[in-house]
């Protein structure tokens, strides 16, 4: 003790003039001061967290160093971060201010200051829900219409701070229709929206993406037109006719574009065969539609039920013929003339079978007194079905002639007896 005490006066001489030393030194240039700006971290963000606002951002520090190591000195040299563990969760999302700790990789540095010293921080807890995906294509161009888009998921979970994940009401596959018509197949992303249409960030979906596929074509028109049977093949059975077709329905309404529609008047049905039927007949007949034509009722079986009505033929057949009086008893009875045209109608069978025989007209002479008289010719007789369309002329002028009496014989004179002729001798030959 006694050691340490001896000349301690000197001592204490020696300490205050190595500190006077150092701070002349230090006074005299050994040591100089920075500044520089850094970009700050953060650490320890609590599990299950979400980082809502206060991006970290930068600070600026001032230091102090010895003047060998300044040159050496970056805003690499040093850290600054913010220890988000310090967050008090139970408050989140409430703003919070955390301290900013800057630090330096070099030993010897001295941090003097830093502005800020502390940053404004929001932290949530991470939530997840799952919402509808919807497509927006958005304002369709003219002369266009859209199918319901088809995509590849129809629901996604949404992921992010809890504050956040309650806006979300939706997320939206946008989309963009080509005047061109295109059709749409493409991978789009997802973004999630609020109930009003508009975005909310910070939210991650997932999947991310969806693939959509929208039908696109030309806008399309409605037009009705009657359906009109196609009679194609044959002919009803001899003797028979085709009275009349129903058709149900009897109209159909057409869809296509415009242009395409306005070239149709009518839609045929498949060609329809009747030939040699003798009765009704219903067929189940496709309908003709044209390419790019189809029925604008999607349900609808594109045929239609057509009935055809066959009745016997009723057609009329004419004969030239010769008049014949009857009734006129002795008198004679001279038509003017020697024939008349009648006109019959019936079943086209019947009227083949008839001859002119069958269908002479008379004129009834009978208690007519000689003279000239305009009688109407009649015809009886005909077969069943068969009437009398008309005669030609209407009227027949006859002559009625009465007997003539007959003159008295004359007697007869006797005959003369004939003189005999001598027969001559012959002369004999010299």
């Amino acid at each position: 003790m006694r050691l340490l005490l001896r000349n301690w006066h000197l001592k204490l001489a020696a300490v205050l003039l190595a500190t006077v030393l150092y701070t002349g030194l230090v006074f005299s240039g050994s040591f100089s001061e920075g500044s520089t700006e850094l970009a700050i971290g953060t650490a320890g963000q609590p599990d299950n967290a979400f980082v809502l606002s206060g991006a970290p951002g930068t600070v600026a520090i001032r230091y102090r160093a010895p003047n060998e190591t300044t040159p050496n000195l970056s805003p690499e040299s040093f850290r600054a971060t913010v220890d988000l563990s310090a967050y008090a969760m139970e408050r989140a999302p409430e703003p919070q201010n955390l301290p900013v700790e800057v630090v330096s990789v070099i030993d010897g540095v001295e941090i003097i200051s830093r502005d800020p010293a502390t940053v404004t921080v929001e932290l949530d807890r991470l939530d997840e829900k799952t919402v509808p995906v919807e497509v927006d294509y958005g304002e369709i161009p003219d002369r266009l219409e859209v199918e319901t888009p088809d995509v590849s998921v129809e629901t996604v979970q949404v992921r992010g701070a809890a504050s956040l994940v309650a806006r979300v009401d939706r997320v939206v596959a946008r989309v963009i229709i080509d005047e061109s018509g295109i059709d749409v197949e493409r991978s789009v992303p997802l973004e999630p929206v609020d109930i009003e249409g508009q975005p909310v960030q910070n939210v991650d979906p997932q999947p991310a993406t969806a693939s959509v596929r929208i039908d696109v074509q030309a806008t399309e028109t409605n037009k009705t037109v009657p359906v009109r049977p196609d009679i194609g093949g044959g002919t009803p059975a001899p003797g028979f006719a085709l009275e009349s077709l129903t058709v149900e329905p009897s109209v159909v309404t057409l869809r296509g574009l415009p242009e395409v529609l306005s070239e149709i008047d009518e839609v045929l049905t498949e060609p329809l065969d009747i030939d040699g039927v003798s009765a009704d007949q219903t067929f189940d007949a496709a309908l003709v539609l044209g390419d790019g034509v189809r029925l604008a009722q999607a349900s609808a079986e594109p045929t239609v039920t057509v009935t055809a009505a066959i009745v016997p033929s009723v057609s009329s057949r004419t004969f030239v013929v010769g008049v014949v009086c009857q009734g006129a008893g002795d008198n004679a009875c001279l038509p003017a003339i020697d024939q008349v045209t009648l006109t019959l109608s019936g079943p086209g069978e019947t009227l083949s079978g008839l001859d002119a025989g069958a269908v002479t007209p008379t004129v009834d002479a009978a208690g007519l007194d000689p003279g000239i008289h305009e009688l109407d010719p009649s015809i009886n007789g005909l077969p069943d079905g068969v009437e009398l369309l008309g005669v030609s002329p209407g009227t027949v002028s006859v002559t009625i002639v009465a007997p003539t009496t007959p003159s008295p014989s004359p007697t007869p004179s006797p005959t003369p007896t004939p003189t005999p002729t001598p027969t001559p001798t012959p002369t004999p030959a010299p």
